[in-house]
């Protein structure tokens, strides 16, 4: 495997759709019930640990970003070849997959289980997974540009969500906020901080779509800007989700943010929540075809795979393990697996990376001298 990638033009986006990348792989299956998740560690003060786990997004994208441009045009994978050697940096790139894969199947399974629950009870998990894989396949097979174009147009087609949440901010309470820091302590704050990490998954995507930016000077501002606005409507459904619901009916709201949308009417529409589960469709499908994207090429660089066959047998296992896992609870444990493992591979591994990556430019620099 070779630490650095060669590209055709053809293949390359610019540094603006970066933006556009970052933030539809992390914004998914997570934000849907993030109020909930943050409002059992730090009560009433969740919103604050909203704004940590932003700043500690940045400081990662910072460490990735010092990590990558120590090289002329690798990705995380080449990296840990360069850093480990052939075989260790090919178990921990494997490593790398089998986390996304199981984001894939997280993102997946708990779609399909709020379908079930807010529209469709009866519809048959193998259908649902079957509509969602054949929509992967179908954007991964025309390349890297048609992945990134299937960003940039779904972020587009969903973001007016956002504006509808309005209506929910009219009937907020903001006597559910006071008083500040009365229910929670600092390690309350920052263990909720570390519960925004499975809605924020998919930051590492940038490890591995970096040599195919074409103006790497300009990648910077876009990266930034991808966590910042996904910080942003965390932020925005926490304090409406806190506002609106009482601590008790949040705690008990599995999806607080999906619940919002109840109270939203129109003329035309009388169950506005339906049509939003329906159209969060378009919010997941970023997530599929970006992280299933990975895989692939993650595949491809580690044992030169094939991209069509890898492809077709990462939808069959996907399928497989989608079918199998059934019950509420395997979903949850399903889902706490991979916000843990998550949180060590996109928050704490990449300062191993880096310290690495450091001494060794050091020492070269030593060298040379």
């Amino acid at each position: 495997m070779k630490t650095n990638i060669s590209l055709d033009p053809g293949k390359s986006v610019q540094a603006f759709y970066l933006f556009f990348i970052i933030h539809t792989s992390q914004i998914g299956a997570g934000v849907m019930g993030v109020p909930r998740i943050l409002v059992l560690e730090a009560g009433s003060d969740a919103w604050i640990s909203v704004l940590i786990a932003g700043v500690y997004l940045h400081i990662t994208v910072f460490l990735m970003l010092s990590i990558l441009r120590a090289y002329d045009n690798s990705d995380i994978l080449g990296i840990q070849g360069d850093l480990f050697g052939k075989w260790i940096g090919k178990i921990l790139g494997l490593m790398y997959v089998l986390y996304i894969f199981l984001l894939v199947l997280t993102v997946m399974k708990n779609y399909i289980e709020v379908v079930q629950v807010f529209i469709f009870p009866e519809m048959p998990i193998w259908l649902m997974s079957l509509f969602l894989l054949s929509l992967m396949v179908y954007s991964i097979i025309g390349g890297f540009r048609v992945v990134v174009g299937t960003a940039f147009i779904f972020f587009f087609l969903t973001i007016w969500l956002a504006l509808t949440i309005y209506k929910p901010m009219t009937y907020m309470d903001w006597e559910h906020f006071l008083p500040v820091m009365h229910h929670s302590s600092p390690m309350d704050l920052f263990m909720g901080a570390k519960q925004v990490a499975y809605s924020v998954l998919g930051l590492e995507i940038l490890l591995f779509v970096y040599p195919f930016i074409e103006d790497k000077k300009k990648i910077s501002l876009p990266a930034h800007a991808g966590v910042l606005f996904t910080t942003f409507l965390i932020l925005l459904v926490t304090v409406v989700s806190i506002g609106y619901f009482s601590p008790d009916q949040l705690k008990a709201t599995v999806w607080a943010t999906l619940s919002l949308f109840k109270i939203i009417s129109f003329s035309i529409v009388e169950r506005f929540d339906f049509i939003a589960v329906a159209l969060w469709m378009m919010v997941i499908i970023p997530n599929l075809v970006l992280f299933g994207w990975m895989i692939v090429h993650s595949m491809k660089r580690l044992f030169n795979t094939p991209k069509k066959p890898t492809l077709y047998a990462l939808a069959f296992l996907l399928f497989i393990a989608s079918i199998t896992i059934e019950k509420r609870v395997g979903v949850n444990q399903l889902t706490s697996i991979t916000s843990e493992v998550g949180f060590w591979i996109v928050f704490v591994y990449p300062w191993f990376i880096y310290i690495i990556v450091m001494v060794k430019k050091k020492w070269l620099k030593r060298g040379i001298s």
